[in-house]
């Protein structure tokens, strides 16, 4: 089976020769530079033989585009930026954030040539997933990224201007996703980082999250066929919150991080059983897995196995690709990363 014909078949509840496999990586080197970003990310997906691409654009392409002053890193191992200054710095700014038209629109602009010359090189063989954030998630990108607490006040103060903030992100994404379906993705990688349940309430969920997530994939109905959805984080996740997200055929989250209390993590079983028609993807621990104190590739391999295992024992059936819960460690040699196809083909096959 090619990529593409094995995903459709775990969509479709249909017999797979192998489980899927696939893994994602910040390339903070090249994820601004068309040429250099599509040849890397062809590359990396080509050596580990993955069954789909996420396209790992950089984490502040929105807050880039909607003009935030952004000191880029030289270090190969430091995916963020530094935002010197950030597109939202008061409740009029939320109030007055504008709708962007890709067309016009240099970094957006980028992004779409990047996901053109990597579904035209792949032709519909292996699957192409953009990636876009909920509204609310670009919303804190606009504001402090991967920080949630100012956000989190504007919600409580200044709800009509986050509203309006939110409205504007989502015809931005609406436009964005037109011109990502025309360059021939297969998909999105929806990312969204207000599950947790420390974080907001369900009433805030109600508010701010659900009616623009929810028009968001309406949007795209019908025209993408593998839409995976990333819950950021590892604690107090709340899936219920998706039951009803039509056009979601792929979970991720990160199922087996190292926490203080295990218990707050939610396990592959307890989200096969709430969700039995979807493509569960994760079982891998990204900050540790990958990691071993004499460098030895038969002990990470065995650690890769035994999460393998433990995985397709809790998910019960084929519908499940090995991988990550977030983006692969940027510290170790990308070398490692190829396990995870051997031990795929030594444990995940059809029986």
């Amino acid at each position: 089976m090619t990529q593409a014909e094995r995903l459709r078949a775990m969509v479709n509840n249909q017999p797979v020769d192998r489980i899927g496999v696939s893994g994602w990586l910040h390339m903070p080197m090249v994820d601004r530079n068309v040429k250099d970003f599509t040849k890397a990310t062809i590359d990396f997906t080509d050596n580990n033989g993955w069954d789909f691409v996420k396209l790992m654009s950089n984490g502040h392409y929105f807050a880039e585009a909607y003009g935030a002053n952004i000191r880029w890193r030289n270090d190969p191992r430091e995916w963020s930026g530094e935002i010197l200054e950030y597109p939202v710095k008061s409740p009029n700014d939320l109030a007055n954030l504008p709708v962007i038209n890709p067309d016009e629109n240099r970094v957006f602009q980028r992004e779409i040539a990047i996901a053109k010359n990597v579904c035209e090189h792949y032709k519909g063989e292996i699957p192409v997933l953009a990636t876009i954030f909920t509204p609310l998630t670009w919303m804190q990108e606009m504001i402090n990224s991967t920080h949630p607490g100012p956000a989190m006040a504007y919600m409580a103060e200044n709800p009509k201007e986050v509203h309006k903030a939110l409205e504007a992100l989502l015809e931005t994404n609406k436009m964005l996703l037109d011109r990502f379906i025309e360059a021939g993705v297969d998909g999105i990688f929806l990312s969204t980082q207000w599950a947790c349940r420390s974080l907001i309430t369900k009433q805030q969920i109600e508010e701010f999250c659900r009616p623009y997530d929810k028009e968001l994939l309406n949007y795209i109905k019908d025209r993408t066929w593998f839409n995976m959805l990333h819950i950021h984080y590892c604690e107090d996740l709340d899936f219920e919150e998706f039951k009803d997200y039509e056009g979601i055929q792929a979970l991720n989250w990160e199922n087996c991080t190292k926490i203080s209390d295990p218990s707050r993590l939610t396990s592959i079983k307890t989200v096969r059983e709430m969700y039995p028609d979807k493509v569960i993807i994760g079982g891998i621990d990204q900050h540790n897995d990958f990691i071993n104190a004499d460098n030895d590739r038969e002990a990470i391999k065995a650690v890769l196995k035994r999460r393998l295992l433990t995985a397709l024992e809790e998910c019960g059936d084929m519908r499940f690709i090995f991988a990550p819960g977030c983006a692969l460690p940027l510290e170790v040699d990308r070398y490692v990363f190829t396990l995870m196809m051997e031990v795929v083909q030594e444990e995940g096959l059809a029986k």
